[in-house]
């Protein structure tokens, strides 16, 4: 049988799949340009969620994780990049391993990254990494310790526009790698897993 005779004698089941696809093409180009406004030229964010330090001596003491709270600026570049910087602020009460006398910990993170965000709807999926710079400090009966040291991470989320207002929502996932040196040579990684939500403004 010819191609063109089975076409014919065919073509009333071959009409609701092309209908179908170009239905999802148009759709899908359609989310793309959204019909609500997107960050035009930065946002600024309040975050809050919980920081797990990955290191085990840091978790004997501190025990799993904390809360975290914090800021995000960000501006666009070049769209879909945007640059942003974020400072966060940790803080985590412990028991020092064999005396059990109180141990305080202070953790305060700047990050500098570059993410590319996704416009699709009200929706904006980014994914980003970028460099970090930790100051930490220590107090205890033992000593007190304040440093500093650097790190990068990698992070993803999604913004959730409300509407037409220049408000969003936003979850996110992030983890940092960021050692320390500590006396004789050891170090300690202050790195570790961050969940946050936020809420912010669009500018």
């Amino acid at each position: 049988m010819k191609i063109g005779s089975w076409i014919k004698s065919n073509l009333k089941y071959l009409i609701k799949p092309i209908v179908t696809i170009k239905l999802m093409i148009f759709f899908l180009m359609g989310s793309v340009s959204p019909l609500y406004p997107t960050i035009k030229q930065g946002t600024l964010e309040f975050l809050a969620g919980r920081y797990q330090v990955d290191d085990p001596r840091f978790k004997a003491v501190y025990a799993e994780n904390g809360r975290l709270y914090g800021m995000d600026l960000s501006a666009n570049l070049l769209s879909p990049l945007n640059f942003y910087l974020e400072i966060k602020y940790f803080r985590k009460e412990g028991a020092l391993t064999y005396t059990k006398e109180k141990s305080i910990f202070y953790l305060l993170p700047v990050s500098l990254g570059l993410r590319v965000i996704i416009p699709i709807w009200i929706l904006h999926p980014f994914i980003g990494a970028g460099t970090d710079f930790y100051t930490y400090y220590e107090d205890n009966p033992i000593g007190t310790v304040l440093n500093f040291t650097n790190g990068y991470h990698l992070t993803a989320g999604l913004y959730l526009q409300a509407g037409k207002l220049p408000l969003f929502l936003s979850a996110r996932l992030k983890y940092t790698r960021a050692l320390a040196e500590e006396e004789k040579g050891r170090r300690i990684q202050l790195g570790g897993l961050e969940s946050s939500l936020g809420f912010g403004f669009i500018f």
